[in-house]
């Protein structure tokens, strides 16, 4: 900046109140002159462009509002020299963005614009620029793509956008708008340019840089969140190979960065980012909350184990008692160690807790016991009165015959250890596919932003960003590209249409793209006059229903006022042409591949409902994009058949986290993020069979060695359910302690992994009740392995059983069902036949004489049979046939009260028929209500027979 005056600079004054905009130059001394009006208000902006260099030559300058009171006016620019540069290329981020930016010319040491020495109160040099610049850009005239910078100075670039990013603490919650900025500063060399120098800027490649930066910095934020689970005694084997690959994806990414492939690059980022979010700290946070809710019910677990193991080992009360306080000390401190959960909560509460389970089960244990008293009779003792008896001397024998029954115990506990370590069974967050078995409309894909189920709303669908269609438009393969745009959900009015003083409610809009929409759907085939192609050629040109144009009296070629309703009210939009009707009942029939109506919903009631198809206007859907509160909310492709469409799917819904249905052969796939159940380590199959056969080994040989002993207990008075019993409990009770012990063994084993960095595919066993699934298959296989065993040890105490089998007669079989089937309460069923209205008071007739044939009927008979008939305010008729219908059987008296209901709706021409029947007296057979809907069958298909006759006759 030398203070010489410069010739040919541009100076634009700008009528702030009009917008009427002149443009001057200087003359050869650097001055400049313009007739303005008195008492308006005005803007200037100033720069100097020689024709000499590719670039600006002066940082562009612009005037606050100047008010002009004087006659003379007379305003003095400076300019700082400047240059140009062009940025290339578009924001390539990982989640979804509009098409606004803002770049900034900063200072590299401080962040903050350049101070140039220039500038005064009334004056500032312009250091904005991009497409969201701006009124001054616009004013200036000068491209989205081009930057002003001071030159002979150091400067950077700082590009400033809003991104839609989830909340990596908070990731099942809804993405926030977020401001993102990222710098562009020559590759950390600045920008050092001369006067008038042009040079460009690659913006994709800066853009993806960040995104990487962005993508690493989540990264190492979830890498610690892991290292702070992990020491909680979290398991993350199965996340930790998620995060394998999304180190790999990024390091990828990087490559293409070098190689300039930045599309290729953002794909892959996306979906390193969609991974991190979705697969990894959605699942993480379920596993956290898992397990903070499930530590409320894990003291229980500790307590009975403690209890059990203190029952096996001692016989003294005294002594279990103690025991039972040592065992569940160490045990809670144990779990306290390995289960995550407990190291969590809060430290007073879990006490407390701890506390309260082993008061619980020294209640149940010791306290309950002492009120039950066996049954004092003489006679034969049931099982359950020598259950106690029975389950002492198992663990008797258990400990007597120590090392066998140390090896049973330990195969169980190895079993149950693996069952909680080494297999996956759970829901977890990913990618699922969901056939919808039906006939695709068209080879493509179909493509919604659906909220996923844990977002927490109810909301139907989210907005597309815009510029998502030019990326579908440029992949290759893609042949057709057809947006729907629709009004937000969230409001319950649209507009208003109005022709003189009539009015009607719009309550949704559908835009479509009228030259590609008729690759999808119907709707240009279904307009009942007029064509859906003239909402291209016919400014602000509208279909309506046929309802609202006969209620609003007007054609096609006619106009209507459409009110948009916006946040200060009902404000107008402008005059729309008609140039279609369509059917209300035709438009609600529309569906997508998703088969799903393409009617627009509406917030009513408290509910997202669809939208009144009469009251649905439908418009060009870049002309529905300027209407308030309207959005992109479906996007369809159509394919040349080269898109591998479940690739295509796949990178859509990890890139962008969309749903995407595709058609394939003759079904259409849904592609979307939710839970799936997970199943791992089936092959314990094999160690399951093996343990069965081991235990199943010990107990033939316990039977076979115990055969004198088995005598003896018969001499007591043990017959052969108290032998079997017996056998059965010694397998109970190596199926307690096995499987307590084997869950510590397998919650342990979790712990082991996490220190010595094994990984294995596997997720880790959080929720309370995996501990009581534990001691359950425990408990299964060892009762499953004795059976046999116990059963043999029953017959050779009776030898001389004979098992026979009873054959049961058809009339002792119906005997048997009369006496355990009652019924209490009616029944209603609807009857399998449609009487026509016009047909109604023959078939009356008809039924009224089959009833009183059976009047006087000696064993099978109807009372008072009555007929009734009325019309409800909705127009619907409704005839009612009142019988009771009375069986006599063995002296006995059987009745149902019966209602045979004829219902007619008022759009409709036919009656359909219901039976209820209700017992005469609670508690009768139920074979007579089936006796009762066969008589009334039976009249019912005699009408059909004889149907024909009777009309033709009458």
């Amino acid at each position: 900046m030398t203070g010489d005056p410069i010739s040919d600079a541009t100076v634009i004054v700008l009528n702030v109140y009009t917008y009427e905009k002149n443009i001057i130059t200087t003359d050869e001394n650097g001055f400049y002159q313009i007739n303005v009006t008195m008492n308006q208000v005005y803007r200037l902006y100033a720069y100097y462009d020689s024709p000499e260099t590719p670039g600006l030559d002066t940082v562009p300058v612009k005037s606050v509002n100047l008010k002009i009171s004087k006659p003379v006016t007379q305003i003095d620019l400076r300019l700082y020299p400047g240059a140009s540069i062009t940025l290339e290329g578009k924001i390539l981020y990982i989640s979804r963005i509009g098409s606004r930016y803002s770049v900034y010319v900063v200072d590299p040491a401080t962040g903050e614009p350049p101070n140039l020495n220039n500038e005064n109160e009334n004056f500032t040099n312009i250091f904005t620029w991009g497409p969201s610049a701006g009124r001054h850009r616009t004013d200036l005239g000068f491209s989205p793509t081009v930057v002003i910078v001071p030159s002979g100075v150091q400067v950077d670039l700082k590009v400033s956008f809003t991104a839609l990013l989830k909340d990596p603490l908070n990731p099942i919650a809804f993405p926030r708008a977020s401001r993102i900025s990222f710098p562009i500063d020559n590759h950390a060399s600045h920008y050092s340019l001369e006067r008038g120098e042009l040079t460009t800027a690659d913006l994709s490649f800066y853009a993806l840089l960040s995104s990487i930066n962005y993508v690493n910095g989540l990264f190492d934020l979830t890498w610690n969140r892991m290292n702070e689970m992990e020491d909680a005694g979290f398991y993350l084997g199965k996340l930790k190979e998620d995060m394998g690959k999304v180190r790999g994806d990024i390091e990828q990414t990087q490559k293409l960065l070098s190689e300039h492939k930045y599309e290729e690059g953002i794909e892959l980022l996306r979906t390193a980012y969609s991974t991190l979010m979705i697969n990894i700290a959605i699942n993480m946070n379920n596993m956290w909350l898992t397990a903070n809710s499930s530590a409320v019910f894990m003291p229980l677990y500790p307590a009975f184990f403690a209890v059990t193991t203190a029952f096996f080992i001692f016989e003294d009360l005294k002594k279990k008692m103690i025991s039972s306080i040592f065992f569940y000390a160490v045990a809670f401190a144990l779990l306290y160690y390995v289960y995550p959960g407990l190291q969590i909560v809060e430290l007073k509460f879990l006490l407390s807790l701890a506390v309260a389970c082993l008061l619980l089960a020294f209640f149940i244990s010791f306290v309950i016991p002492r009120f039950i008293k066996e049954p004092d009779i003489p006679g034969r003792y049931p099982l359950q009165s020598v259950l106690t008896v029975v389950f002492s001397i198992a663990k008797r024998n258990v400990k007597r015959r120590l090392s066998r029954g140390v090896l049973g115990i330990m195969s169980l506990a190895i079993l149950v250890m693996a069952f909680t370590a080494f297999t996956s069974f759970g829901r977890v967050i990913g990618l699922v596919i969901t056939p919808l078995n039906t006939q695709p409309a068209y080879e493509g894909a179909l493509v919604k932003n659906i909220p996923p189920i844990w977002a927490g709303t109810q909301e139907p669908y989210w907005p597309i960003v815009e510029d998502e269609i030019d990326w579908f438009k440029e992949y290759r393969g893609i042949t057709v590209v057809s947006p729907l745009v629709f009004n937000k959900p969230q409001k319950a009015l649209t507009g208003v249409l109005r022709v003189s003083d009539v009015e009607l409610q719009v309550h949704g809009i559908i835009g479509v793209d009228p030259a590609s929409e008729g690759n999808f759907t119907r709707i240009g085939q279904l307009l009942t006059s007029g064509d859906l192609g003239d909402l291209d050629s016919v400014k602000k040109g509208v279909v309506i229903s046929q309802e609202a144009a006969s209620l609003l009296g007007v054609g096609v070629g006619e106009k209507v006022a459409f009110y948009a309703h916006t946040q200060a009210g009902l404000q107008l939009y402008g005059n729309l042409t008609v140039v279609g009707l369509i059917n209300a009942g035709d438009l609600s029939g529309i569906t997508d591949m998703d088969e799903n109506p393409i009617i627009p919903y509406r917030f009513e009631g408290g509910d997202y409902r669809l939208s009144t198809p009469s009251q649905v206007i439908i418009m060009n859907w870049r002309e529905a994009l300027k209407v308030e509160d309207t959005a992109i909310y479906r996007i369809a492709v159509k394919t040349d058949g080269t898109v591998d469409l479940d690739a295509f799917a796949r990178n859509i819904v990890q890139g962008k986290e969309y749903n995407v249905w595709i058609s394939s052969e003759n079904d259409v796939l849904q592609y979307h993020f939710g839970e799936y159940l997970e199943m791992g380590g089936i092959s314990l199959l094999v160690p399951l069979l093996i343990v069965l056969f081991n235990l199943g080994l010990i107990m033939i040989s316990i039977v076979n060695e115990r055969t004198k002993e088995i005598f003896t207990l018969t001499c007591v008075g043990f017959n052969p359910t108290h032998i079997t019993a017996l056998f059965l409990a010694e397998s109970v009770v190596m199926g307690l302690v096995g499987g307590g012990v084997g869950y510590l063994l397998g919650m342990s084993a979790y712990r082991l992994m996490s220190i010595f960095d094994v990984d294995i595919s596997v997720r880790q066993k959080l929720e309370w009740y995996w501990s009581v699934i534990g001691v359950l298959i425990a408990l299964g296989t060892a009762v499953l392995s004795a059976i046999r065993p116990a059963s043999r040890a029953a017959l050779k105490v009776t030898p001389s059983l004979v098992k026979k089998i009873k054959y049961e007669t058809e009339k002792e079989k119906l005997k048997r069902e009369e006496e355990i089937w009652k019924v209490y309460q009616s029944q209603r069923m609807t009857m399998p036949i449609r009487i026509q209205a016009r047909e109604i008071t023959f078939f009356a007739s008809y039924l009224s004489g089959r009833m009183h044939s059976l009047e006087k009927g000696l064993f099978e008979r109807i009372e008072g049979y009555e007929e009734s008939e009325r019309e409800t305010p909705e127009g619907h008729q409704i005839r009612t046939f009142n019988f009771t219908y009375v069986i006599l059987e063995s002296g006995q008296r059987f009745g149902t009260v019966n209602t045979l209901t004829a219902v007619k709706r008022a759009q409709d021409d036919f009656y359909v028929l219901s039976l209820e029947v209700n017992p005469e007296k609670p508690g009768i057979p139920g074979s007579f209500i089936d006796r009762t809907v066969r008589f009334i069958r039976d009249i019912l298909g005699d009408w059909e027979e004889e149907r024909p006759r009777i009309i033709r006759g009458l």
